[in-house]
């Protein structure tokens, strides 16, 4: 037996060694995990990104009140008030005695629902349009990218505040009005790594065997831009939140009596010298939460990136 076989012998064994681990499907997710542990940063961030979450799914039962319901005789009372039936507000109540703490939770629900609706609408329309884009060329690639460019050159805050004005604010024209600002940069990111993927010999070899186009974009070449997307998705998200509460802070976004972070600041800023507490807290959850995802967007980067990854690992040590 010549060294050719008893090395692909060795291959077979130590593939099937693999393949018969039982934990073999998780490796992927069990190393991000341990790259989560040892970066300190990145697992507070993920902390923060988790409670905002759960804060968001959860929100009618963490919540101590009702987030709607005020009494003017507690209204303006700071951290830590007990009115008399014993019931402690932790962050205080606003103009109308309503709970700030609850006003949040459920506050972050709706920042999460705008974040994932526009993520959702505006995601699948870029990618898609990205990977016809890069695939094809030629005038649909011209066609497409003039008008990435039309709508980037216009700016998107002044683009949103347009189109709210005409059909009215609600959540779901928010959804609307921030994933028509928001997918180009998912068609411009698709298409660079779609223009790179198309020239790789995997991509000839499954045009040659007979496939069509829609299975070579969808089958062949989306599974590697789950990475790159996955850091998108995070980035995007942080400033979604921050687009929804601009739009609300100046009364184009959620409505009372919703909440939201935006319009909490909105509604608190004309008694910031007698009640700080009612712009405090909602500007330390959007800041907190952007924070958080912005370092996981971060650390995403990193982990799925081999050229960030090398950069970021010290000489002499190893992912594990």
């Amino acid at each position: 037996m010549d060294e050719t076989t008893t090395g692909e012998y060795a291959l077979d064994d130590a593939a099937l060694a693999y393949v018969e681990d039982p934990l073999w499907r998780w490796r992927g997710l069990i190393r991000l995990g341990r790259d989560l542990l040892r970066d300190k940063v990145a697992l507070i961030g993920a902390v923060i990104v988790f409670i905002a979450v759960a804060a968001a799914v959860f929100a009618p039962l963490v919540s101590p009140h009702d987030p709607a319901a005020g009494y003017i005789g507690q209204r303006l009372k700071p951290p830590g008030f007990v009115n008399e039936e014993g019931e402690v507000y932790v962050l205080g109540t606003d103009q109308q005695g309503r709970d700030i703490l609850s006003r949040l939770v459920f506050g972050a629900r709706v920042s999460m629902t705008v974040g994932i609706g526009v993520i959702a609408v505006a995601g699948i329309v870029g990618t898609v349009l990205g990977l016809i884009s890069g695939y094809y060329g030629g005038r649909v690639d011209d066609l497409i990218m003039r008008i990435v460019d039309m709508q980037t050159a216009f700016p998107g805050l002044l683009l949103a505040l347009v189109i709210i004005t005409m059909i009215g604010p609600s959540m779901r024209n928010i959804i609307i009005v921030l994933s028509i600002n928001g997918w180009m940069v998912f068609a411009r990111i698709t298409r660079g790594i779609m223009l790179t993927i198309r020239e790789k010999d995997y991509i000839d070899a499954a045009r040659l065997i007979g496939c069509n186009d829609l299975r070579i974009i969808f089958r062949h070449a989306f599974p590697n831009l789950i990475s790159p997307t996955l850091t998108l998705i995070t980035l995007e998200l942080a400033r979604i939140i921050l687009a929804e509460a601009s739009l609300s802070f100046l009364g184009l976004g959620i409505q009372p009596p919703e909440s939201s972070w935006g319009l909490m600041i909105s509604d608190g800023h004309s008694y910031l010298t007698v009640a700080w507490w009612l712009m405090t807290f909602p500007g330390i959850a959007i800041a907190v939460t952007v924070f958080g995802v912005m370092t996981v967007a971060n650390w995403l980067r990193t982990v799925t990136d081999p050229e960030q990854r090398v950069r970021a690992t010290p000489a002499g040590t190893g992912s594990g």
